[in-house]
């Protein structure tokens, strides 16, 4: 009986405690805490792990979809026509402007040299200066030119009085010959005349070397009065003096090879430009036939000038023609010396046809150029080359005008193969 109770009362007991209430203290029996671990540690893995799967999706899911479009873009540029650059043969405009260097020189110019000896007695003018024709511009003292001078004006003075003494001798003779011939034999002997007549010969003769003298000693004056003339050193056209060698005070050595030049003038108000033109232009270029001419570190100021004549030769060293532009230069901007560009325009008598160098592919049996047909379609042509300018080139035979031609075909590219053109770059 006492067993049997003891099961009711714990029975009673647990049905006791599970009509308890939940937030119901538990009983003192029972350890703190025990009862609720095993299921948070469970929600908390179920947790993790769903969160480990969310990020894993998070992370795969986005590169899987950008390898799948990249494998799209892929295939479709595999299945696409293969893209060309191109370009449209053409031909070349029918005037050809060509630039050529050409070489500055003053319309006129010139050194000047001393005609006399002497001294340097006054420089009146320096590099730089402008002259004009017939200005004084150093003054040489030579005083023993002016003695000569003056000796050979007393030598022909002294000619003159001979002269004089002669013709008084030559009229002497002639009358005594006269006289003697008119009185005859009888009172003459023959002897005597045969003298006179001799005395008026030498008396003719000696008026006539006289006279003789007389016009060396003039050219004796005139040759010293030159060279006095020469001691003033005078500008023979206007222009500018380029150069000066001597200052005031210095000697002078006429006719001297070592001599250096007193000063050097040039005309400048116009100025030659002379260029080489090659072979190829030669035939194109004309007198008067405008050019323009600039200078590389002054592109934008533009010379107008004219060409005023040609060798009509070619130099068989360079095989070019030289040309001379004349240009006017009113405000000395162009100085000799310099260096130039002069641009001509050619006129072309044919007009030839171009296409860049980069379409040309050379191959055993000749050039070739791939040509797109109106289907994309590459075809390769045989074409006879001519002038290489650089970035193009001429073609003789194998092409026509307005034929799109592929730049850079390479090797990839064999006939038929569809192509697609490029657009070209703004």
């Amino acid at each position: 009986m006492d067993g049997t109770l003891q099961v009711d009362e714990g029975r009673s007991s647990s049905a006791d405690a599970q009509s308890r209430p939940a937030d119901a203290a538990p009983t003192a029996s029972a350890p703190k805490g025990r009862a609720g671990f095993p299921w948070r540690m469970l929600v908390i893995g179920v947790l993790l792990a769903v969160g480990v799967a969310v990020l894993v999706v998070v992370g795969t899911l986005p590169r899987l979809w950008h390898d799948k479009a990249i494998q799209s873009v892929a295939a479709a540029k595999a299945a696409a026509p293969l893209v060309v650059m191109t370009a449209v043969a053409h031909r070349s405009p029918a005037d050809a402007e060509r630039g050529l260097p050409g070489n500055c020189l003053p319309m006129l110019e010139t050194s000047l040299y001393a005609r006399t000896n002497g001294y340097i007695q006054e420089r009146l003018v320096d590099i730089g200066d402008r002259v004009k024709a017939g200005q004084l511009m150093a003054v040489i003292s030579a005083p023993d030119v002016d003695d000569q001078l003056a000796q050979s004006k007393a030598d022909l003075q002294q000619a003159e009085a001979n002269l004089n003494l002669n013709k008084a001798n030559a009229e002497l003779a002639r009358t005594t010959l006269g006289r003697d011939k008119a009185a005859g034999l009888i009172a003459v002997p023959a002897q005597q005349l045969d003298q006179d007549q001799a005395a008026y010969d030498t008396a003719q003769a000696s008026v006539k070397a006289a006279e003789a003298s007389i016009l060396v000693y003039k050219a004796t004056v005139q040759r010293y009065a030159d060279l006095v003339s020469f001691q003033e050193i005078k500008a023979p056209f206007h222009g500018v003096v380029t150069v000066r060698n001597y200052d005031k005070g210095a000697l002078i050595l006429a006719d001297s090879t070592a001599a250096l030049p007193m000063f050097h003038v040039a005309q400048i108000d116009v100025v030659r430009v002379f260029v080489n033109v090659p072979q190829i232009f030669a035939s194109g270029v004309r007198p008067g036939q405008t050019a323009v001419v600039y200078r590389r570190e002054h592109p934008g100021r533009k010379f107008s000038g004219k060409v005023t004549r040609t060798a009509s030769a070619l130099d068989p060293n360079t095989r070019t023609m030289l040309t001379e532009v004349d240009v006017p230069n009113p405000d000395a901007a162009l100085l000799p010396g310099m260096y130039l560009q002069v641009d001509f325009n050619f006129p072309r008598q044919e007009p030839s046809l171009m296409i860049p160098s980069a379409a040309v592919t050379i191959r055993a049996d000749g050039a070739w150029v791939g040509v797109l047909d109106s289907q994309n379609a590459v075809h390769y042509q045989k074409v006879q080359l001519g002038r290489d300018f650089g970035t193009d080139i001429e073609v003789l035979d194998g092409l026509s005008d307005g034929v799109t031609v592929i730049v850079r075909p390479g090797d990839e590219l064999p006939d038929g193969t569809v192509v697609q053109a490029a657009k070209p770059d703004k």
